[in-house]
């Protein structure tokens, strides 16, 4: 084996391989391809912890079978010295180091659990992650096979060390993911239209809603996506009626607001009004002159001050003169107010 420090134990290209690796049982396994002939010994084995009990979740073993790593899980684990040394002390051990080999034949773990599958010295390699032991790459090698060296002990500790942030980007990525999809998911359950919007990837997300939203809107798609951005500020708040054809009768009052940590991404949220399913409440109506029930009947089918006064042959000025009193008499402020004070 060369030297560590002069020969990487692991190359570039296999190291880059372990960090992007799509899951954990991908990683272990690739490394164990290599493992057993880069750091000579017959078997090789990575056991990944759990996060809360720190006991082994993930394993995978090279150049022994099913029933040793059953039998070492069930009898051998709690009574390996090395293993246990490797633990406590967060760092690589191995039997030749820790005892004499008179004393290393007693051991009852070694005559039931090693002997029988020719494992003649052990070591174990810890990887830690931060404060938190992540796993081990445990080696075997085989009576009449060399003692593990100062530099074996090297090379295990550097392939630890790659196993531990290549374990850790792999958590990590599904972590992410998994976080991914709940929260698409649990989006996607909600009845509120919400648009996630990225202007540094130029991307955006529709949960369920908005896009059976967006699918009503047709042609008004692009007019209602250009009210999503907050443009220069933090927080917006943009209203939209739809006028004649399709989504007839449909008011947005469309919330959004730039994430603190990341401004790039903007959250809209969506309330929508559907005046077409909805009827006049005659009584708020009989407060109002017969002018400015033409007006505000028209103001809640989505017809613009412009279009208003066209119907009814007035100016916009009038209009406009019209709704602050209807308004005033229904205690509102906006359109959007008005069409849930007049509809039930």
């Amino acid at each position: 084996m060369g030297n560590p420090l002069i020969e990487p134990v692991l190359p570039p290209t296999l190291v880059a391989e372990l960090v992007t690796s799509p899951s954990l049982e991908q990683l272990l396994n690739r490394f164990l391809d290599e493992a057993p002939r880069r750091l000579s010994s017959f078997a090789a084995g990575v056991y990944v912890h759990d996060h809360a009990t720190g006991r082994p979740a993930a394993a995978e073993v090279r150049g022994l079978g099913n029933y040793y790593v059953r039998s070492y899980e069930r009898h051998g684990r709690d009574r390996d010295p090395v293993v246990q040394s490797a633990l406590r002390d967060r760092r690589v051990c191995d039997s030749d180091s820790l005892m004499s080999r008179e004393e290393w034949l007693k051991l009852p773990v070694v005559h039931d659990v090693f002997a029988p599958h020719a494992m003649a010295r052990v070591l174990c390699a810890p990887f830690v992650v931060g404060a938190e032991v992540v796993g081990t790459l445990n080696l075997a090698r085989r009576d009449g096979e060399p003692e593990f060296t100062e530099e074996d002990r090297d090379a295990a500790r550097a392939a630890a060390t790659v196993l531990g942030i290549a374990v850790s980007a792999v958590r990590e990525r599904a972590s992410a993911e998994r976080e991914r999809v709940q929260l698409t998911e649990a989006l996607d359950r909600c009845s509120t239209p919400v648009v996630l919007t990225d202007l540094g990837l130029a991307r955006r997300h529709l949960n369920a809603p908005a896009a059976a939203l967006f699918d009503r809107l047709g042609d008004a798609r692009p007019e209602v996506e250009r009210l999503l951005d907050c443009d220069d500020d933090e927080r917006a708040v943009a209203s939209w009626t739809a006028g004649g054809g399709q989504g007839a009768g449909l008011h947005l009052t469309i919330t959004s607001q730039r994430l603190p940590s990341q401004p790039d991404v903007i959250v809209s949220v969506i309330a929508t009004r559907d005046a077409s399913s909805r009827a006049i409440a005659p009584a708020r109506l009989a407060l109002l002159t017969p002018r400015e029930v033409e007006i505000a009947t028209r103001a809640l089918t989505g017809r613009r001050d412009g279009e208003i006064a066209a119907d009814l042959v007035i100016s916009r000025h009038t209009v406009k003169h019209h709704l602050k009193s209807i308004y005033a008499k229904l205690g509102v402020h906006t359109r959007a107010e008005l069409l849930d004070r007049l509809l039930f």
